[in-house]
């Protein structure tokens, strides 16, 4: 594999898929001298919040320290965590230090110094260094196959706002288009994201529209409050445009509820308001209004005063599923070819370290793109890690969701078991 150590002239690098993976990918490989061609689908620069707020993670932290140019804050700090009890006081606290930031601020960062687009987030987006590579953010381009020939990877891709398809060759190929990736499911045809069991309903409310209690209950701490076989976190996010200051952020809540795949009401949340079901995520703006009726009902039934309400102020509520899905490999086609991000795992949300994982492999190989490391090292490295952190997670939601003598959850504990003693055993044998 002649890219495992420096190479002698810039590389053509195709990265597959625009989001927070890719663009973490993307930014890395330019700044090493590389010429890097990211393909995404959407068809447009502007990307709604998702309403996904989010922690940076010691890792993803590390990276921007690293790969970020422009000066403003992207985050701010929470103290730590509190479990909140049915009448909404703190039951226990914990510190639980993290850097807080929203899916939006990160993309338009990371879209700023990697391609220098301006946004209201940011204006004046840094400029290259005379050391990077070339950087295209090549809109409405959906990544459909591959074929490698001697030495090259052609990737083959539908052109959605011109039509037709063409082609591109690379050198490298990283595949970040999630955990639908057609690429992924090219190369191995029998793995697809499977249902956990219970869905999440998420919504975001202004922080100047809340009462004081709320605001200070979720000023500056992630929030948890649990019910029978179920639980809902909130914490604060950036506001519009990435907007930090207090009295200007949002309130971002996730709900988690048990419901059968398949069921009537299954169906009834992941249909919109245009009849069409959703497998994975029912978008901001498209439920139907008595989809979320009953939910609120539900609601005033179970939740405690501050999260409730969020719950009856959130205007565009939406719903993803729960899913669980993980690559047995990273590298294809003689290294030229690797998978990241939810392309490679997909983790459940509870533990929030989807930007950290992503940042914490990337790192990695930026070394073996130096020559620092093996390209089966980086491998094994990030095959073991995001088994135990999947696991992790599956295990948290479990705990929650079915309970400590469940199946579901005695599965998820010896899951994790596993992959504590396979990483660790593997240590002891590199050592011996």
């Amino acid at each position: 594999m002649p890219w495992q150590l420096v190479p002698e002239k810039p590389m053509n690098v195709v990265v597959v898929g625009g989001s927070l993976s890719g663009l973490i990918y993307g930014l890395m490989i330019k700044r090493l001298g590389h010429n890097v061609h990211i393909l995404e689908r959407t068809t447009t620069d502007t990307r709604a919040s998702q309403a996904a707020g989010m922690g940076a993670g010691p890792w993803g932290t590390e990276y921007m320290k690293i790969y970020d140019r422009y000066v403003e804050p992207y985050s701010f700090l929470c103290a730590g965590s509190q479990t909140l009890d049915r009448a909404g006081h703190v039951k226990r606290t914990s510190k639980w230090p993290l850097n807080l930031t929203g899916w939006d601020v990160l993309y338009f960062r990371l879209r700023a110094n990697f391609d220098g687009l301006k946004s209201e987030y940011c204006p004046e987006p840094p400029k290259p260094l005379n050391s990077e590579g070339k950087a295209f953010y090549d809109l409405g381009k959906r990544a459909t196959s591959t074929v490698y020939s001697d030495g090259l990877v052609t990737v083959q891709f539908d052109d959605i706002i011109q039509g037709g398809c063409a082609s591109i060759d690379a050198h490298l190929v990283v595949i970040a288009d999630g955990s639908t990736s057609m690429i992924r499911a090219e190369l191995i045809s029998n793995l697809r994201p499977s249902y956990s069991g219970y869905v999440a309903w998420r919504g975001t409310v202004p922080e100047r529209e809340v009462t004081e209690s709320t605001r200070q209950m979720f000023d500056t701490r992630f929030n948890l409050f649990v019910m029978k076989k179920s639980h809902v976190v909130g914490y604060a996010m950036p506001g519009e445009n990435g907007n930090l200051s207090r009295g200007q952020r949002v309130f971002n809540y996730v709900w988690y509820n048990n419901c059968p795949e398949g069921s009537s009401e299954y169906v009834e949340n992941m249909t919109d308001t245009d009849g069409h079901f959703h497998i994975n995520t029912l978008p901001i703006g498209k439920m139907r209004p008595e989809t979320w009726a009953n939910l609120k009902s539900k609601a005033r039934k179970v939740q405690n005063p501050p999260f409730l309400e969020l719950i009856e102020k959130t205007a565009k509520p939406f719903i993803s599923t729960v899913r669980d899905c993980s690559s047995p490999r990273a590298t294809f086609y003689d290294g030229k070819l690797l998978l990241v991000g939810e392309a490679l795992t997909l983790y459940r949300p509870h533990s929030g370290i989807s930007f950290n994982q992503s940042a914490l492999n990337c790192l990695k190989l930026q070394k073996v793109l130096q020559g620092e490391k093996s390209l089966k090292a980086w491998e094994d490295e990030a095959l073991k890690t995001q088994e135990i952190a999947r696991t992790k997670s599956m295990v948290l939601g479990e705990y929650y969701q079915s309970g400590v003598l469940s199946y579901n959850f005695l599965s998820s504990a010896l899951q994790f078991v596993v992959a504590m003693v396979l990483s660790r055993w593997a240590k002891f044998w590199d050592l011996a």
